[in-house]
């Protein structure tokens, strides 16, 4: 997976609509009040306005799997469901109502993998769900079991390919805990399950491991210095144009780099 920077602010007008739907469903005195407010507002999370700037955000992309709408239609999913939430015994608790139309808590998501996901939102055995308008530090704190895309712990996740395609598998080198958490998620949201999402990756994969192989036979292939020097040069910026942010599946081509590649080309694609 690969971590969704946020940039600017959403539309105002947006905002300052749920911010008001959010104060009346916060006073609202029960929660008979609040489903008809619910209802009277259904869909207001996939207002043009502000499902546009989501997916600019990460250029059309899905999420969680980097694909774009050529796998499946694109939702914008409540990372923490609204209404209730599925452990992973099966029970369920109250979901989050309170950010319905809290555009933090939005994420864009792929129809397949926003469908697998539903309502299944647990919580690491020990830790305590949040409460009502609590900040977004003890949201952060609160112990989920899902990878938030908008974290750093994207990074527990990473691909191989098989004889089918590529699937997403655990990153190397990640302690218990992390290695629970990237289980989970890519069971959570069958990041697995969809055989042409595999295949697209594989794709990216193979692609990726075709460009390092043409930089380790620049010298077989051409041997005059100047030949071999300008091809692996222009292995590497192939190579670097496939792990840009904008990319499809751009955390595959850098799973399959670093997997893959001499470290010298590593160091080159990846340089600070």
């Amino acid at each position: 997976m690969r971590k969704v920077i946020i940039t600017g602010t959403p539309p105002a007008d947006w905002v300052a609509e749920a911010e008001a739907i959010t104060a009346q469903l916060q006073a609202a005195p029960d929660e008979a009040a609040r489903k008809i407010i619910l209802d009277e507002h259904e869909g207001f999370w996939r207002d043009a306005r502000i499902r546009n700037w989501l997916m600019g955000q990460f250029a059309n992309k899905c999420w969680y799997t980097e694909a774009e709408e050529s796998i499946s239609p694109i939702h914008v999913d409540h990372f923490r469901p609204k209404g209730r939430v599925k452990n992973l015994d099966g029970s369920y608790e109250s979901g989050y109502w309170w950010l319905t139309f809290n555009w933090k808590n939005y994420v864009i998501a792929g129809h397949l993998i926003n469908s697998k996901k539903s309502d299944v939102f647990p919580i690491i055995a020990g830790e305590q769900r949040a409460v009502i308008n609590c900040s977004d530090i003890l949201l952060k704190l609160e112990g989920a079991v899902l990878i938030d895309p908008l974290t750093d712990q994207t990074r527990l996740i990473s691909y191989d390919r098989d004889d089918d395609g590529c699937v997403a598998v655990l990153a190397g080198d990640i302690d218990e805990l992390e290695q629970f958490k990237a289980e989970k998620t890519i069971e959570i949201l069958g990041l697995n399950r969809i055989n042409r999402l595999n295949q697209k990756r594989g794709k990216k994969w193979d692609e990726c491991l075709s460009i390092i192989e043409d930089y380790r036979g620049a010298r077989a292939q051409h041997g005059v210095h100047a030949l071999v020097w300008l091809t692996k040069e222009m292995s590497i910026a192939r190579l670097k144009a496939t792990v840009k942010y904008d990319m499809e599946f751009s955390s595959v081509a850098e799973a399959c780099i670093r997997k893959k590649a001499p470290e010298a080309v590593i160091a080159a694609v990846f340089e600070r």
